[in-house]
């Protein structure tokens, strides 16, 4: 063994005895990091989305339910106001410390992050807990009043249990309760727990059969409050038409968001009278109408979103207020052709079970987000992924160097 092969060695089996300490100091970092910055932002909302979101808190905390104003709603998602709640009732509405959920939830991301990348190695659940806790996006994401990194850490929480599940069913109630949660969250990754079940496995059918029905339960329970509240059978939200609408219209681009017109619409569902549902239901029927007319329109514009997903900018609705491009330039796309290059060599070092869940889940929701449309934000939770398939790129080549 050369002197060098020796010397990375001696790192390769630091790195792997002390990796729990690692993770822990990294988690340290996470809170360091998003915490400071949360302290600098204090009370400001920067973007629309977040007034929604503190409105329907606040409804939530006023005792008028989910609601605008008196208007009952199944508009968002319901499970990032929920989460927020406890603390906008201890906190009596403070901005400031609703803030520091997405903080909390970061810091547990960087634990279960550190989880799922040991099942590959030692070194990979460092590695991967050192750079989640120091991504950019993450810090940036987990101080706005966003759902993703709670989502994040949901997603990740379903993969570890799910995993565990394999050999001890009772882990199963763990990854469904979680996926459930994950799903009034960010209802996008709900087909991501059938990715799970399939990675238990048939033989584990008992843990497959109670995660199923453990993450039906809040769902469940969401839905029957739509049907007696709402008067109709709402899943999660109605605002899946409006979203595939944006996405799916004569002047929608891949990179376009939510910066496009569809006054003409809301002129013809305000003609009509509809309601909450009907017009989710008419949007809908609208993008549908449209793909179905520019078949070879909507399959290019279905690339350019598959392909927008993987962009370091978005072109915001509310200008100015972006991350620095650069910065996240350079620090997405060495970790994205890191992901990329572990599939490339997939046939020399054979992709590890928990590749694999990452690289599927990944794809799944990359093409699913594409059907409505894509910004960077709501690849956020994806990200975690990316960045455990490029810590698994680093340690196959590392442990040849060693072998050298």
């Amino acid at each position: 063994m050369t002197d060098s092969a020796l010397r990375s060695s001696r790192v390769f089996d630091w790195l792997s005895t002390r990796s729990h300490q690692i993770a822990l100091a990294a988690v340290g970092l996470s809170l360091l990091l998003a915490g400071g910055y949360a302290i600098l932002l204090g009370g400001e909302l920067r973007y629309s989305d977040e007034h929604v979101y503190l409105e329907l808190t606040q409804s939530l905390a006023d005792g008028r339910g989910y609601a605008f104003g008196s208007d009952a709603t199944a508009y968002r998602p319901p499970g990032y106001p929920f989460l927020l709640l406890p603390l906008h009732l201890l906190s009596g509405g403070s901005v400031f410390v609703m803030r520091l959920l997405g903080v909390l939830c970061l810091a547990g991301a960087v634990w279960f992050a550190y989880l799922l990348a040991r099942r590959i190695s030692p070194v990979a659940g460092a590695l991967v807990a050192v750079v989640t806790a120091a991504y950019p996006l993450f810090v940036y994401t987990a101080t706005a009043l966003y759902p993703q990194i709670p989502a994040l850490l949901m997603l990740l929480a379903m993969f570890e249990f799910g995993l565990r599940a394999k050999d001890r069913w009772v882990w199963a109630i763990g990854a469904g309760l979680a996926g459930g949660l994950l799903t009034l969250t960010v209802p996008s990754f709900a087909p991501t727990l059938l990715l799970v079940a399939i990675f238990i496995g048939w033989r584990a059918r008992k843990a497959i059969a109670v995660m199923l029905v453990a993450a039906a339960i809040l769902p469940g329970l969401w839905v029957i409050r739509n049907a007696v509240v709402m008067g109709a059978f709402i899943p999660v939200s109605t605002n899946n038409g409006v979203n595939m609408l944006m996405g799916n219209n004569p002047s929608a681009t891949g990179n376009s968001g939510t910066s496009v017109d569809l006054f003409l619409y809301e002129q013809r569902a305000k003609e009509q009278k509809l309601d909450e549902v009907g017009i989710d239901n008419f949007y809908r029927t609208e993008a549908m109408s449209w793909i179905a007319s520019n078949p070879a329109q909507a399959a290019g514009l279905y690339v350019a979103k598959v392909a927008n997903t993987f962009a370091y900018s978005d072109t915001l609705k509310t200008e100015g207020q972006g991350a620095s491009d650069l910065l996240a330039a350079l620090s997405y796309y060495p970790i994205l052709a890191l992901a990329l290059l572990r599939v490339m060599i997939s046939k020399r070092f054979p992709l590890h079970r928990v590749d694999k869940l990452c690289l599927w889940a990944i794809v799944l929701n990359v093409l699913l987000l594409a059907v409505f449309f894509t910004r960077i934000r709501f690849r956020v939770p994806l990200d975690a992924l990316t960045i455990v398939l490029a810590a698994s790129t680093v340690v196959a080549w590392w442990d040849r160097r060693r072998a050298a």
